[in-house]
């Protein structure tokens, strides 16, 4: 976008998208219903586009690592790309690294991509290489985010 006073207009409604996606980011905190209802559909597989996706494992290390970093603030304001979630999952093959593992871990990540837009938890934003969180997916991270940081305790008291 030029700098302009001309571009005024378009970066005022810029400016405004940016603000509701953030602002239902932040409303999406206060979610209604068991954990059972928000995220059960996520724990089996799924198809899409006529090929089978597996099941995620909100528990499991890098699909629970994966939904913190797609629940993170800053992307929902501007999304995330294949390189933000690589540089998250694994931080040890920096941009010095060898190509051939660059490239093996970009693939890994793409896969990851597929695995959560298949069952409807980010979205691709058109003519870009950026993702963005869905309702679907805010409701399931903010949940499952909640869960885990939940003590054991507090929680078989609030089922009793």
């Amino acid at each position: 976008m030029r700098k302009g006073v001309s571009d005024l207009h378009r970066r005022a409604q810029v400016s405004q998208a940016c603000n509701a996606r953030y602002g239902d980011h932040l409303a999406s905190a206060a979610v209604t219903g068991t954990l059972k209802q928000l995220v059960g559909d996520l724990c089996g597989p799924v198809k899409s586009k006529g090929r089978r996706f597996r099941a995620l494992n909100p528990w499991a290390t890098e699909d629970f690592e994966t939904l913190r970093f797609i629940a993170r603030g800053e992307n929902t304001i501007n999304g995330f790309r294949n390189r933000d979630l690589r540089a998250w999952l694994y931080p040890q093959a920096g941009d010095g690294a060898d190509p051939d593992s660059l490239r093996r871990l970009s693939g890994r990540v793409t896969r990851r991509l597929g695995l959560l837009r298949a069952h409807g938890l980010i979205k691709k934003v058109p003519r870009t290489t950026r993702y963005v969180l869905t309702p679907k997916g805010q409701q399931a991270a903010t949940a499952i985010l909640a869960a885990s940081a939940a003590e054991t305790q507090r929680l078989m008291e609030m089922a009793a």
